[in-house]
């Protein structure tokens, strides 16, 4: 049964009053809200007697247990490289966890990156998960009414360290709220930056130079740009063996992965796979909004004039990745961190390889703005029953305090071979403007000619400042390892064209869509938004390889209506 408007409202009203009174690391000009605001928030929960007597409570956020306790957790393999004798079960980070906080940790499973979605929704199935796991927000919602994690209001309220509270407050709370159901918290929000989903142009800029032709500033100019990279022979080899413009297969993702499709659909001011307002304020799905015909048409024209890769409907992600390390993809659209992709093989293929970061340009008259996608799309849940849920919440305390606020390097990266340790870690999470805030300090310091010091600098800044410091005297030299680990570094933060200094004039130049989900799911769009996808990503590339027309995009609109896409759209909208 529906609840009334008015039972929602009273339920986010106090669900907002709770969330002030937990996160009480506010701004000065809301300490009379909060204060206000925190008896009614207590009301669920028990008495303001029994509140105040919790309250007094000394609480450790950091406090060691002992004896130690076991905790089975999930791991999603991204490629994580080890030193010698060290593996994702037995690591220095995870010996960490047990010397200084008293928690044993073992994967209970560990499966490849791309087939974690999957391996979450059997184990929900099954109805077996373990003590900790990390889930989408479609999973949030079926372990809620499933009862099978733990409610983590007290926990949160009553054990998160000021660098966890104010981090989870920075959005305003609007991700806490996500992982909230009836006014209790049901997840750690893994915290993220919404601009992990902000698209930009990447282009091999030694083919420009050679080609005779400058950045793009318009979509014409993209056009042109890819055009001639298929067709003009940029890397001399005198074959026929080059692609202007990279796509590959996954179109649209249900997890929100980024996609090589949004900055181009961005261009003509589309968001697939998106929710946005509408020009009545109103929540809408950017696939179905007739600003996708247009790029859909011209990807089409260019699919058909030997520009994008013939076989893109087949190849995964890794495939477009190969063509770039090889020298054979000019332009692609990524996020700002595509060079941390593992894509730098191609400076140590050719050392000449140049590869700039660019804005989005717009189609027409108006300015192109790429997504900003929410500040959490992930969650760390506990089991039900575990005995000790609050060791979520001292998990993300530990991480605030050992990798951001009184960094360990020894803990954070291997300076020599890049391997990064941090990746080992669980229930981390920064500042939504991390490395916008990162870049700035980079900037500053190289301008400076400051060296990196790291009594003075956060472990990034030191970091990616020493790589950028070591790059620029020895670019040529990508062979050595380290200068070609230290490319990543330069290409993100250090060059006027690297993808920090990309999302700088976004934010700078209010070039920024962001969303319009508020919630991490709703009922139908747990049930069918799969299936919707799958049919959303089926159509695309059918226009685009010109199997059907643009009439296949009315169909495909008809369709997701009828299918649920309604349904969802009013349930985003309540």
């Amino acid at each position: 049964m529906k609840r009334s408007k008015t039972a929602r409202s009273v339920s986010l009203l106090l669900l907002a009053c709770l969330i002030a009174s937990l996160l009480s690391a506010c701004s000065d000009n809301n300490e009379e809200k909060s204060a206000t605001a925190a008896p009614s928030a207590s009301q669920p929960s028990g008495s303001n007697e029994a509140a105040g007597t919790e309250t007094e409570e000394v609480v450790d956020p950091l406090g060691k247990y002992e004896p130690a306790i076991q905790l089975s957790i999930s791991r999603a393999d991204e490629g994580f490289k080890f030193e010698p004798g060290q593996s994702i079960d037995k690591n220095l980070v995870y010996d960490f966890y047990e010397s200084d906080l008293g928690v044993k940790l073992t994967n209970e499973w560990v499966v490849p990156k791309e087939q974690y979605e999957g391996k979450v929704n059997v184990a929900i199935s099954s109805g077996s998960i373990p003590d900790l796991v990390m889930v989408n927000g479609t999973q949030l919602k079926s372990l809620i009414e499933a009862d099978m994690i733990e409610d983590l209001t007290e926990a949160i309220g009553k054990y998160a360290s000021e660098a966890t509270r104010e981090k989870l407050n920075s959005d305003g709370g609007l991700a806490l709220n996500a992982a909230s159901v009836d006014g209790k918290i049901y997840a750690v929000p893994a915290m993220t930056q919404g601009y992990w989903e902000s698209s930009m142009i990447w282009v091999r800029q030694d083919w420009l130079d050679k080609l005779g032709l400058q950045p793009p500033k318009t979509m014409d100019d993209v056009i042109n740009i890819a055009t001639a990279f298929a067709k003009n022979d940029p890397d001399g080899n005198n074959v026929d063996d080059t692609y202007g413009l990279g796509l590959s297969k996954e179109l649209v993702s249900s997890s929100g992965v980024q996609s090589n499709l949004f900055g181009f659909m961005n261009s003509y001011h589309a968001y697939p796979g998106k929710w946005i307002k509408d020009g009545s304020g109103n929540a809408v799905y950017g696939s179905v909004q007739p600003e996708m015909r247009e790029p859909l048409l011209k990807l089409a024209e260019l699919y058909k004039s030997g520009v994008i890769d013939k076989e893109f409907g087949v190849k995964d992600i890794s495939k477009m990745k190969e063509a770039i390390i090889a020298g054979k993809l000019g332009l692609f659209y990524n996020m700002f961190a595509a060079p941390f992709d593992g894509i730098k093989d191609m400076i140590v293929n050719n050392p000449d390889a140049v590869l700039n970061a660019y804005p989005i340009v717009s189609f027409d008259d108006a300015p192109a703005k790429t997504y900003l996608g929410p500040t959490a799309i992930n969650y760390w849940v506990v089991k039900k029953g575990y005995k000790n849920p609050e060791v979520v919440v001292k998990l993300a305390n530990f991480f605030q305090e050992h990798w951001l606020v009184h960094p360990k390097l020894e803990y954070s990266t291997n300076q020599e071979t890049g391997i990064m340790y941090s990746q080992y870690s669980i229930v981390g999470f920064d500042s939504p403007m991390a490395h916008i805030i990162e870049h700035d300090a980079v900037k500053a310091a190289f301008d400076a000619n400051i060296q990196p010091d790291e009594k003075t600098m956060t472990a990034n800044v030191f970091g990616y400042l020493r790589g950028i410091y070591r790059y620029a005297e020895d670019p040529k030299n990508t062979k050595d390892p380290e200068v070609a680990t230290s490319w990543i570094y330069y290409q993100t933060f250090g060059t006027p064209h690297s993808g920090t200094s990309v999302l700088k004039h976004y934010f700078d130049n209010d070039l920024l869509t962001p969303t319009a989900l508020k919630v991490a799911s709703t009922p139908t769009m747990t049930e069918k938004m799969s299936t919707l996808i799958k049919m959303e990503n089926v159509m695309m590339t059918k226009i685009i390889l010109g199997e059907v027309g643009i009439e296949e995009f009315d169909k495909y609109v008809a369709n997701w209506k009828k299918q649920g896409g309604d349904q969802i759209t009013q349930e985003v909208n309540e």
